[in-house]
């Protein structure tokens, strides 16, 4: 096994790790806006509604994945890149039981309290009872989407980023073929959906597996010896991402439940724009998830210019990708109004996005880079911290008094502003970090071209 981060070009490395994780997301979210879509023309502003609240729990899901699957990535990174293949099988597959038991743990108690988290986040009604019927089917597959996730992680560790991409094209495959069969033809509508989820996440796992075991050959037996210890390492890292990642579906929640208080027309608005930023912004995503193994092996050489070079040049990244596609979101408003048939405070809520709300995303990105350096340089106590101050202090004040003063539009532009603030903490802190590395383990250089 090579480290092939510790050498080349920063920025290649950064391009193609991104731009294969890009291809593989921009799949999957396009996929998710083609279930927004398809439902849309049901003309039912109550099933885009109970996707709206639905998506707040999924969210929540889907930050858990993201964490597990971070935990697994910078652990196998840094045992890679000190040339230790023994214990890169044994941790690839101590790292999987741990997803499989905490996904298991999670999807359990969520569905046990599906109905109060409903009641929270103020959903009543017809449209509570769609939310239920597809929660009811997707829940369940959360085990199947952990370990799914844990197998890309585990992938582009090893500098798999082809194979990493190929998980989440087969998922989107999959979704993409059966969506309007099982919604127009077999006229389940909102189940069509949910079902063609957990499809496509029964096919993403079976390839994850496939390569990690018989390509790669790189599981093995348990070794329940070191099995407390080597999970100690994982949730080291996991537990401190997942709770980073689980602030912003908590601060979204927050959100989700004072659009609520406007109508179900403010819901569906909130998440036909959730559909269409995951689409515009995905390549942001996939950056966060690209720069973590390539900062874990340059530290488990100690190359802390090229970590340097990691975060300037990814923060670069983020400044041009917005500029680009807040350009085209802006122009393609009218557009996204018609395909999704918005009327009302609907189509208001897609306007203001696309005319300044998506801004936010310059900031997020912003602290997806940070985070994810921090949930590599072993300060993932940063990106926690970072997080759940973004989905308090920097969300609950600013959306609750934005609320006040302009309605579902000041909400927007208040967690806009917190976003902006944590953003600029974290980048200070960031660099702030990698000096002390510094100073601690001695300045090994290595050029960052």
């Amino acid at each position: 096994m090579q480290a092939k981060f510790t050498q080349g070009s920063i920025f290649k490395h950064i391009g193609v790790m991104t731009l294969s994780s890009t291809i593989g997301l921009l799949a999957l979210f396009l996929v998710d806006l083609a279930d927004m879509y398809f439902l849309s023309l049901l003309g039912e502003v109550e099933i885009l509604a109970a996707l709206g609240f639905a998506g707040s729990i999924l969210f929540f899901t889907t930050s858990i994945g993201i964490g597990l699957s971070i935990g697994c990535s910078a652990l196998v990174a840094q045992v890679v890149g000190g040339g230790d293949q023994e214990g890169t099988r044994r941790l690839i597959t101590h790292n999987m039981i741990a997803v499989l038991a905490t996904t298991l743990a999670t999807a359990v108690a969520l569905l046990m309290s599906m109905n109060s988290i409903l009641n929270l986040l103020g959903a009543d009604g017809y449209t509570k009872t769609l939310a239920q019927q597809y929660m009811w089917i997707v829940l369940p597959s959360m085990p199947l989407l952990g370990l799914a996730m844990a197998c890309g992680g585990v992938m582009r560790a090893l500098g798999e980023a082809r194979n990493s991409m190929y998980v989440t094209l087969i998922g989107a495959a999959t979704n993409a073929l059966l969506d309007p069969l099982f919604i127009f033809t077999f006229e389940w509508q909102i189940k069509g959906a949910a079902t063609a989820t957990v499809c496509a996440r029964i096919a993403m796992l079976s390839f994850g597996l496939w390569v990690i075991m018989h390509r790669h050959q790189l599981m093995t037996s348990p070794k329940w010896h070191k099995f407390k210890h080597d999970c100690g390492l994982f949730f080291k890292i996991a537990l401190p991402a997942m709770l980073t990642n689980l602030s912003t579906p908590i601060g979204m929640a927050y959100i989700t439940a004072v659009i609520a208080t406007f109508g179900d027309e403010a819901v569906a608005g909130t998440a036909v724009i959730g559909r269409i930023q995951t689409v515009a912004f995905c390549g942001l995503f996939a950056l966060s998830g690209a720069i973590g193994p390539i900062a874990g092996q340059n530290f488990g050489v100690r190359y802390f210019d090229r970590i340097q070079q990691t975060l300037n040049k990814s923060l670069a990244f983020v400044v041009a990708y917005c500029v680009v596609v807040c350009t085209l979101l802006f122009f393609a408003t009218p557009w996204l109004i018609s395909a999704f048939k918005a009327e009302g405070l609907t189509a208001n809520i897609i306007q203001w996005f696309c005319y300044g709300f998506s801004l936010a995303f310059l900031f997020n990105g912003a602290t997806f880079v940070t985070n994810a350096l921090f949930n590599n340089l072993r300060a993932a106590h940063y990106a926690t911290q970072f997080n759940f101050g973004k989905a308090t202090l920097g969300t609950i004040p600013f959306v609750y008094f934005g609320a006040q003063w302009a309605g579902p539009y000041g909400i927007f532009w208040g967690a806009l502003l917190g976003a902006a603030i944590t953003a600029g903490l974290g980048v200070w802190v960031a660099l702030r970090h990698i000096k002390k590395l510094e100073r601690k383990y001695g300045r090994t250089m290595k050029n960052a071209a």
